[in-house]
């Protein structure tokens, strides 16, 4: 055998193992900032958990949720024409 077959064979297997090394370190680096993404959500979660499970209970208010009041004053001007709207369907109103 030729010994340019062997180093042929030999820088083969080189580059094979530098590719497995570096797709090793990249899957690590990859496992390694999934753990730190979360590691920082979970802190939101611990407060959102206790929020969620305080909050009915009276901790922080009245046990209802905060309303938002455009919101509100939209959903009570909907109310009124869906009233009115009844209203001239059925003939209660003109």
């Amino acid at each position: 055998m030729d010994s340019r077959f062997f180093i042929g064979i030999g820088i083969t297997l080189l580059v094979q193992a530098a590719g497995i090394v570096w797709w090793a370190s990249s899957l690590q680096s990859a496992v390694q900032h999934n753990d730190f993404q979360i590691k920082m959500m979970s802190k939101d979660v611990d407060k959102n958990s206790s929020f969620v499970e305080l909050w009915p209970a009276g901790k922080w208010g009245s046990g209802s949720l905060p309303s938002d009041v455009k919101q509100d004053l939209k959903i009570e001007r909907l109310e009124m024409q869906v009233g009115k709207l009844t209203d001239k369907i059925y003939g209660n109103g003109e």
